[in-house]
């Protein structure tokens, strides 16, 4: 499981905005060459190492996240004002970012929430991981569902995510051990492999981490965290796990391709 912390959930004010395109200027004085626009509201900033076909994946897995039943349409509206408020942001190089880069990026931080990836871990082929759908499931719970519901999405002790965490951690049905990730950390890790295992994402269940490896044993034992999922209330991501194959590509704008 990937836990990084050199971009905190901070945000970068830097973007302009037109409506139908992307105006983008990336944060880190000209540290990025390319971009995506996702639904309007999640951007993607991606340096000249990351190859262009990582950019485009990882922007087709964000729109999977927003349109998990693929008709086209954001599946949960109200997410989008949440989200443009919040106005999420995925940084991207091909490996990690030097200390020259982060200084770069902090001198631009600002009030938009960030999320890190590289382009090694996204897509990567053969037997590995894909990442991109964690680093992005991250920032779109982080930035619009947390936003719009924190009782329900937060990772703040008040709410039922982190109460579902509780419990699983509890019974012994998710444990995880890294000792830089703190209990906020951990109730967001349990959500996305709990997410995965409803999803059923085989790649992302592979550990001893979360216990419960598909649908059927996540209901049975943790029908909390299930009903956080069904809920009638929204339409949170419960149809397929992102490919990064996304049909609808108006809903994706990039930029310097």
């Amino acid at each position: 499981m990937f836990k990084r912390s050199i971009l905190p959930a901070v945000v970068l004010n830097v973007f302009l905005l037109q409506t139908g395109q992307a105006s983008q200027v990336c944060p880190g004085t000209g540290l990025f060459d390319k971009s995506a626009l996702v639904f309007d509201s999640l951007v993607i900033c991606a340096k000249p190492d990351v190859p262009a076909a990582k950019l485009t994946h990882a922007a087709q897995v964000a729109a999977e996240w927003l349109d998990n039943d693929g008709d086209g349409r954001i599946d949960e509206p109200r997410l989008l004002d949440s989200m443009k408020k919040s106005k999420p942001l995925l940084v991207m190089s091909q490996s990690e970012f030097s200390e020259r880069d982060i200084e770069r990026l902090e001198d631009t931080l600002d009030d938009r929430i960030v999320q890190d990836l590289y382009g090694q871990e996204t897509n990567p082929g053969g037997s590995r991981r894909d990442a991109s759908q964690e680093e992005i499931h991250h920032l779109v719970i982080n930035a619009g569902w947390a936003v719009l519901y924190p009782d329900i999405f937060s990772d703040q002790p008040r709410s039922k995510v982190y109460r579902a965490w509780q419990k699983a951690d509890r019974e012994g049905y998710y444990s995880y051990n890294d000792p830089t990730c703190d209990a906020a950390c951990k109730s967001t890790e349990f959500f996305y492999l709990a997410t995965a295992a409803y999803l059923g994402s085989d790649a992302d269940l592979h550990s001893d981490e979360m216990r419960l490896k598909n649908r059927k044993t996540l209901k049975d034992s943790l029908p909390e965290t299930v009903r956080i999922i069904e809920s009638d209330a929204y339409s949170y991501p419960k149809f397929h796990w992102p490919t990064g194959h996304y049909s609808h590509s108006s809903n994706i704008v990039y930029s310097g391709l």
